[in-house]
Formats: structure tokens, C-alpha cells, sequence
């Protein structure tokens, strides 16, 4: 799957989505008391977990489609299904050849 660390950041940061990384911020805060950035770097198998308690079901889904669809934009064609997966399961997220601490980024 072409989705990584790297690319999620990069969504993350589009000037497009400021007023969303404003609100995920103060919801992350609140609600895990670190910032949503912190989960992309650091614990990218939470981020839909995250989404889902800061955000509400509805919200997170909404975000699993812009996320999608600049994914899309951006040449890497995942499903929804295949992406709440990759933001849910650690597992994902392992690579037992590498030597980083076993994220694949």
C-alpha cells in the first residue's frame, strides 16, 4: 500500500486544510492531551481511533474521504476500506527487516 508516514504528513500539511488542522489539534489535545501530528508521526495505526473519538464517527469517515481523494490526486489509489485499515492496525506499520524500531514509513 502506497500509503506512508511521509504522505500523510504531507496531507496534513497542505495549506488547503488549515482550519481542519486547527480543529484535530484542539480535539486530539482535549481528548489524548497530544496533538493529532504527534498520532501521524509517531502512531499512525491510531490516527483513525483518533478521528473517530475527537471527531465522532461521521466526522472521522468524512476525513478518511479527503484524505482519500487526495491520496488519489496525489497518485496513490486506495480504497476506504484498505486506508481505515492502515490507520487502525499496527501491524501494518511493522517491518521486522528494518532497523528504525520497525515503522515502515
Amino acid at each position: 500500500m502506497c500509503v506512508d508516514k511521509e504522505l500523510l504528513v504531507k496531507f496534513y500539511g497542505d495549506p488547503s486544510f488549515t482550519s481542519l488542522r486547527v480543529l484535530l489539534n484542539y480535539r486530539a489535545l482535549s481528548a489524548f492531551g497530544k496533538p493529532f501530528d504527534r498520532f501521524l508521526l509517531e502512531e499512525p495505526w491510531r490516527v483513525y481511533e483518533v478521528l473517530e473519538k475527537a471527531l465522532g464517527r461521521h466526522n472521522a469517515e468524512l476525513f478518511l474521504r479527503m484524505l482519500s481523494e487526495w491520496l488519489r490526486r496525489n497518485g496513490c489509489n486506495t480504497t476506504l476500506d484498505e486506508l481505515r485499515r492502515r490507520l487502525s492496525d499496527r501491524s501494518l506499520w511493522r517491518s521486522p527487516t528494518l532497523g528504525n524500531g520497525g515503522f515502515s514509513s
